[in-house]
């Protein structure tokens, strides 16, 4: 952020006069001294003037607010095309650069303020700092929508960990740079006391303590909202601020002015300052703000962006978990329902089966010897497209669906023919539906909540699983599904453990491709290298599959009917150092980096970058 200079320091008053624009120590020292030297009106600054206090309390207020605000929207600007792992990476370190930065550039440009010969002109200096730096930030972020369609455009070449960085460089960190620069400005100012080092560091310190404090109860209190809407408020909320700041400086300076000013003459710093060049900023801010929200459709929230050559989208809509959008690829016969960057299910318009076989997997629940087959009773967490809930439901089990996502389950209903006529949806989090739901309800457990390269590591907890086994019945079943690289045995081993703290038996199967991008067969090596969708099963019973009689040219009765063949064997797993993941300790989201990274990667070579910049 290039260094903001302030305008030229307000006339200095004559030798003699009472400066009527100074605060109360000033006036105090005034009345003291006959003929006042620079020296002494230098000791007489202490606290700011009445307007520029209230400048820097706006200034403090909206600096906490919008970092507050900006900590949730920079990552979720990016998810659509990162997932909500990668933007994550290093953003903590870049804020912390950012403000830094711009905290150095405050210093260095309040000690140009504090060389003025006196308070009124360092108040005025002070205040015309400020609202230079929200006014810039303002513009800056009201462009934001304009440079992230390049950005994203093009950071995808850089890959899944150096994109997000490069898009947050110009996105969200020159905001954390201009908060970074107010508040160093307001500190030094509020703590300006000459001749009391001691007190001065002590006072910057606890401003900059309390502006980092309370942006962390912001972040914490900041309620969901569409990232491009958080964007753009923010700009018109730092223009407003830049606004306020403006009219509370020309209140000093005219304070000031009049004060200097022999009677009957206009003073020149109000000349030379005409007043409608207060609210060009933000007026250019309201411009630009109503340019992306009328011109951009990343900054509507729902409706249709329309169809390419390749692709017809049918719907999109920006919901809790992301950007949420349904569109048919052309060349394949393919129907996606795509939640931020992640492909959550599809099916083939021809046949309307799943393109994901492992979700038939699911089906293997009412395979397993020794449960009861009346009045079954489902639980389906993470909803999809709803492959496994039709399934079940049309094999007349009771199905209840945990969805946290209404738009992925308005999607699954209206284009993928998911039953209206389930037992119960329920649109919550699913931690605390199990916490709250019935003991012994369900003879199974469907759950997926696999997104966006990672999964909520809440619901993989020893007390989540225990809670599993408290709603199953006796003889219940879970299945469970994990999409990582099977030689990866730490992660499994560690949810192999959680697992087994609430049920006595596990198994785990893989669906792995047999041939690569080139038709090549796939030693088994290479398919345990590969990122692939796992399903373990757990019960209190012995896992015993009955004998499958496969559906007739079907991709259910072909996974169903090859599952035993993908079994991953768990005595093999290591145990050394192995033990339960827990509400306590769930080092579950830092170990699925690389997992992240790899599934953007599955992803982009998947699907092109043409789909992904369709939302």
């Amino acid at each position: 952020m290039a260094q903001l200079h302030s305008p030229a320091a307000a006339p200095r008053k004559r030798a003699g006069k009472s400066s009527g624009g100074s605060d109360a120590g000033a006036r105090h020292e005034c009345k003291q001294e006959t003929t006042p030297t620079p020296n002494n009106l230098k000791m007489a600054i202490a606290g700011p003037a009445g307007p520029v206090a209230m400048a820097i309390a706006i200034s403090f207020l909206t600096s906490s607010i919008l970092s507050g605000s900006m900590l949730h929207v920079g990552p979720q600007y990016l998810e659509p095309l990162y997932g909500n792992v990668l933007p994550q990476l290093g953003f903590l370190h870049g804020v912390a650069a950012s403000a830094t930065l711009g905290g150095v550039l405050g210093v260095a440009c309040w000690r140009r303020i504090a060389s003025s010969a006196d308070a009124a002109s360092v108040d005025t200096r002070t205040g015309r700092a400020l609202a230079a730096a929200f006014n810039t930030a303002a513009l800056l972020t009201a462009l934001a929508p304009i440079r992230a369609s390049y950005v994203l455009r093009h950071s995808g070449r850089l890959g899944p960990v150096w994109g997000p960085t490069l898009t947050h460089c110009a996105l969200a960190y020159p905001v954390f740079g201009a908060v970074g620069f107010v508040t160093a400005i307001a500190a030094a100012r509020m703590s300006h006391v000459r001749g009391a080092p001691a007190r001065q560091a002590a006072v910057f310190a606890a401003y900059v303590l309390a502006a980092a404090m309370a942006a962390w109860v912001a972040q914490k209190r900041a309620p969901w909202q569409h990232a491009c809407h958080g964007m753009l408020t923010a700009a018109v909320y730092m223009a407003l601020s830049g606004l306020f700041v403006e009219l509370l400086v020309g209140l000093q300076e005219r304070a000031s002015a009049v004060a200097a000013q022999a009677p009957g003459v206009r003073p020149a710093a109000l000349a030379s300052r005409p007043a409608l060049l207060r609210f060009a900023p933000a007026a250019a801010t309201v411009v630009f703000v109503l340019t992306s929200l009328l011109g951009d459709a990343r900054c509507t929230t729902h409706g249709v962006v329309g169809s390419t050559a390749k692709y017809h989208v049918h719907m999109r809509d920006e919901s809790v978990t992301g950007w949420v959008t349904v569109a048919d690829e052309h060349e394949r016969g393919l129907r996606l329902l795509r939640s931020g960057h992640s492909i959550i299910g599809g099916h083939w318009n021809s046949t309307r089966e799943s393109i994901f076989g492992v979700f038939y997997y699911a089906d293997a629940v009412r395979l397993v010897r020794g449960v009861p087959q009346a009045n079954e009773r489902a639980l389906q967490i993470g909803l999809g497209i709803g492959v496994s809930a039709r399934s079940l439901h049309e094999q007349h089990v009771r199905v209840d669906v945990v969805e946290i996502d209404p738009a992925v389950h308005r999607a699954a209903v209206e284009f993928f023919g998911l039953p209206r006529a389930l037992n119960a949806v329920h649109l919550r989090d699913a931690r605390g539906f199990i916490d709250d739901a019935p003991a012994a309800a369900y003879d199974y457990v469907v759950h997926d909540v696999f997104t966006g390269g990672s999964v909520p590591a809440a619901l993989f907890s020893r007390e989540a699983v225990a809670q599993l086994r408290r709603i199953m019945r006796p003889a219940g079943v879970l299945a469970m599904n994990y999409v990582g690289v099977p030689s990866d045995t730490r992660v499994l081993a560690h949810v192999t453990a959680t697992l087994r703290t609430a049920f006595e038996h596990v198994r785990l199967f893989g669906e792995f491709a047999t041939e690569d991008e080139s038709g090549a067969p796939l030693s088994r090596k290479a398919q345990m290298d590969t990122m692939v969708n796992m399903m373990f099963f757990a019960s209190n019973r012995p896992i015993v599959f009955r004998k499958h009689k496969p559906d007739r040219d079907t991709i259910r009765g072909t996974m169903l009917a090859g599952m035993l063949h993908n079994e991953i064997p768990l005595h093999r797993l290591p145990t050394d150092g192995v033990r339960p993941l827990t509400d306590r300790w769930n080092p579950l989201t830092q170990w699925q980096v690389a997992t992240a990274v790899e599934h953007w990667h599955t992803m982009r070579r998947l699907f092109p970058e043409e789909y992904w910049l369709a939302y």
